[in-house]
């Protein structure tokens, strides 16, 4: 972070040695968070930037300036013309003052949500602001004293709870992460809690490097992955790959850049992570869902025998939901029957016969659906596997590129895979499916849609004009359209099923309401594949 305490101790003892006589030529603003000063010496200008949004908040000087011509708004006029005096890091927080001829200060504030440049006159009164300020006083400085004794610090150890590396932090709140951390390796501290330790061992290693980060006086190490700043170099990040700055400016200028880079990275790369492990998680269950299903018996003979004894026994008309018969095949044993209340005795039996051939032809299909999800879940491995190998925008590009399938954006509408090729596509709420209806489906495409109830406008997506799906792929796509119904929890649902091109908007009716000028009606039982 380019606001740690430390950083910005060795930041102003650069400053002091090379600002003093500087001139303020300019001041503005091109972008949110960003306050950019340009300064004049011995003919030479520079810029001094201070930022003050996360994620990086701090200030460094570069030196290439380039005022913007649009965009620009200029601030600070008060400070034109002044020169700069004396550069001073407050001792108790992360205060960098600028004191310039004529008592003016500028003084900023690079810590918190609220980080902010103010300009103050000769007692202290602030005049403007870089970010929306109200008050005629500076924030109130926040004290941050580090235990100077074993005692004080043991006091204070006591109250911490957790690791002992968020302990730390607590105790010497001017310790980043890094430097927390640099604690637990030059000590083996990794991985003990906070009671486990031995506090005035703690206190003795905290307070040295405490030392050595004040007195600073080396060039600055810029770490890579994951991309920090030290003033010293890390122990526990020795066998990183490292840059080392002498200029002081230069390293936290790289800093900031590489830091904002690596944001942008994570940005794209960890959803597109997410993306897939859902996928291949989804995959995995699918996959073994199937693998269990095969080990099972099938019960299509089973349909099939009880089709057989309801169309032996005599005529039972509607309303009943079992019976009890004799087995055709046993007359001895007596069975129990479930049957659809809607339906007589011999439509039952059509209906065991019916969920006899589906379990017949779903079986049939079983072992080249397991392949194909199996065929998935490898690829999804792969495309994770090479996904966690990016480390660089350019990677992630060349990412999409390659598996451009996996990685674009979330598709509208539910997609259910059936015997390939066919897709049967379902709206998820009304303006879906009417968009599915009126903008994506092909004219001969096959619409559908429970008959009588409120449900999902879906599409079964041919793969040609003349492509004649089997009359048992249409029973399984009208299925998932019952389902996806109010009569999802009815044993028989009628669904509608025509071509789109027979389906019409009429003008001023609500969302997803459309009118069917040509229809058949399949009977089906709602389910989902």
């Amino acid at each position: 972070m380019l606001n740690n305490y430390y950083l910005l101790r060795r930041l102003a003892r650069a400053w002091n040695e090379t600002l003093p006589g500087s001139k303020v030529l300019d001041a503005w603003s091109h972008s949110p968070g960003e306050l950019t000063i340009a300064l004049e010496q011995d003919g030479v200008v520079t810029a001094t930037s201070f930022l003050t949004h996360a994620p990086i908040i701090g200030a460094f000087r570069r030196t290439k300036v380039g005022r913007p011509r649009r965009n620009v708004k200029p601030l600070l006029r008060a400070l034109h013309g002044q020169s700069i005096v004396e550069i001073e890091l407050s001792e108790s927080d992360r205060v960098l003052t600028l004191r310039c001829t004529g008592g003016i200060q500028l003084q900023a504030h690079l810590y918190g949500a609220h980080a902010n440049v103010l300009l103050a006159d000769r007692k202290g009164k602030v005049q403007e602001a870089f970010r929306k300020y109200t008050s005629a006083e500076p924030p109130p400085l926040r004290a941050a004293p580090e235990p100077t004794n074993v005692a004080e610090f043991t006091t204070r150890w006591k109250d911490a709870r957790g690791s002992a590396e968020r302990a730390i932090q607590r105790v010497f709140v001017r310790f980043n992460r890094d430097q927390s951390r640099e604690i637990m390796q030059l000590q083996q501290f990794k991985g003990h809690s906070a009671e486990a330790l031995e506090p005035a061992l703690v206190f003795e290693v905290a307070q040295a490097l405490h030392e050595r980060l004040m007195n600073a006086q080396g060039p600055l190490c810029v770490y890579k992955d994951p991309v920090a700043i030290s003033p010293v170099p890390l122990e526990a990040r020795k066998e990183e790959e490292v840059s080392v700055y002498r200029d002081i400016d230069n390293g936290l200028h790289t800093y900031a850049r590489q830091a904002l880079s690596e944001r942008a990275f994570r940005a794209q790369y960890e959803p597109l992570r997410k993306k897939l492990v859902r996928m291949l998680d989804k995959a995995e269950r699918s996959a073994s869902r199937m693998r269990v299903e095969r080990s099972r018996p099938s019960r299509a003979d089973e349909y099939e025998r009880l089709g057989h004894i309801l169309m032996a026994s005599p005529p039972l008309p509607p309303g009943k939901h079992r019976v009890r018969i004799p087995d055709v095949f046993n007359p001895a044993v007596e069975l129990t029957v479930s049957l659809d209340p809607a339906l007589n005795s011999l439509q039952n039996a059509e209906r065991y016969y019916s969920k006899a051939r589906k379990a017949r032809t779903s079986r049939a299909h079983l072992d080249s659906l397991i392949r194909q999800a199996e065929e998935k879940v490898e690829s999804l491995k792969q495309q994770l596997q090479s996904l966690e190998k990016t480390r660089t925008q350019k990677d992630i590009k060349a990412f999409q590129k390659t598996y451009k399938q996996s990685v674009r954006q979330n598709q509208p509408f539910k997609r259910y895979a059936l015997v390939p090729p066919y897709e049967l596509w379902v709206g998820r709420n009304a303006r879906e499916s009417e968009m599915l209806t009126l903008q994506y489906a092909r004219p001969f495409d096959l619409w559908m849609h429970a008959r009588g109830v409120s449900g999902a406008h879906a599409v079964l997506r041919l793969p040609g004009r003349n492509a004649q799906p089997s009359n048992h792929l249409i029973e399984q796509a009208a299925a998932i359209v019952a389902w996806h119904s109010k009569a999802r929890t009815s044993s028989v649902a009628p669904v509608i099923v025509t071509p789109r091109k027979y389906v019409r908007k009429v003008r001023g009716t609500p969302t997803g309401e459309v009118a069917v000028s040509r229809e058949e009606v399949v009977m089906v039982e709602p389910a989902l594949p």
